[in-house]
């Protein structure tokens, strides 16, 4: 099939799996939340400025909720995140 005067930044998405969302919180962060010492605030993860616009939901979550800012998000991801009392928003 011909795709006339086809351009590749229409296409662009960048894809990250669950698993792979707690290695992009900062060390410290991350590890203040998996002891538990941080329980009244929650991290926020904007995928973006990160250079990833896709969430699927391959891997599992840590036990803390997490916010989540993607253009994209698959169904399985979602669920996966809100279960964990996690929020998913979605950015243009």
């Amino acid at each position: 099939m011909r795709y006339f005067h086809k351009q590749q930044n229409h296409f662009w998405k960048p894809v990250v799996n669950l698993d792979k969302l707690v290695s992009l919180i900062p060390e410290e962060t991350r590890a203040e939340y998996l002891a538990g010492k941080k329980s009244d605030t929650v991290p926020v993860l904007d995928l973006l400025p990160l250079g990833y616009s896709k969430v699927l939901g391959k891997g599992r979550l840590p036990d803390f909720p997490l916010v989540v800012r993607a253009r994209w998000v698959s169904k399985l991801a979602e669920k996966k995140i809100t279960e964990k009392g996690g929020v998913v928003e979605l950015v243009a």
